[in-house]
């Protein structure tokens, strides 16, 4: 069995060398374990069902399931949507980026293998500087999940992360122990009429 590659990060300012080499990991379908705004998480792709299947498996999940996506911003959501109105805009220039997940309604260009049952997927724009400029340089939207199994605590250090879920992972980016923070905010936009 290979061991999973671990790396220190700067969370505050992330080292370019490594955001360039775990974005070449997250293009070519990897999954990866990071310090995000909130707990530790893993990422990978959205666009390649094969990732998030790969994810899904190390969280033990027996079916695929829609998960969070993390966008780089209004352009990227807009493109994932069926529904970005006037209303909904306003409220994502003044909580994005930050720890506001908005559920909307699917569009045409968002994969099956992300969208929930009702045809919603679960959007979020995070502020801390290592998911930013993940997205920007890797350019596709991420999925982001708790780096735990189903049910059980989530991590605010590498030492709290299964060791199941960290030998599926192809990389731990460890940022130290993070503080307890607020979960992100959910709200979900339905149409009316």
């Amino acid at each position: 069995m290979v061991k999973t590659s671990e790396l220190s990060v700067n969370i505050a300012d992330p080292e370019e060398k490594i955001v360039e080499q775990v974005a070449l990991l997250l293009l070519a379908g990897g999954v990866v374990i990071y310090p995000s705004d909130t707990v530790y998480g893993m990422l990978c792709r959205a666009d390649r069902r094969d990732s998030v299947e790969r994810l899904a498996k190390i969280k033990g999940y027996k079916n695929l399931r829609a998960f969070i996506l993390i966008v780089n911003g209004l352009k990227m959501a807009e493109s994932l949507t069926s529904l970005i109105d006037f209303e909904v805009m306003e409220i994502l220039k003044l909580r994005w980026p930050g720890k506001l997940t908005v559920v909307l309604p699917s569009g045409n260009d968002c994969p099956a293998w992300v969208r929930e049952k009702d045809n919603t997927v679960a959007l979020r724009h995070p502020a801390d500087p290592l998911s930013e400029q993940l997205l920007k340089r890797c350019g596709v939207p991420l999925v982001s999940t708790s780096a735990n199994c189903a049910g059980e605590e989530n991590p605010l250090s590498v030492s709290t992360i299964p060791e199941s879920v960290i030998a599926g992972a192809d990389i731990v980016l460890d940022g130290g122990d993070l503080s307890t923070s607020s979960p992100s905010t959910i709200i979900k936009v339905i149409r009316q009429g």
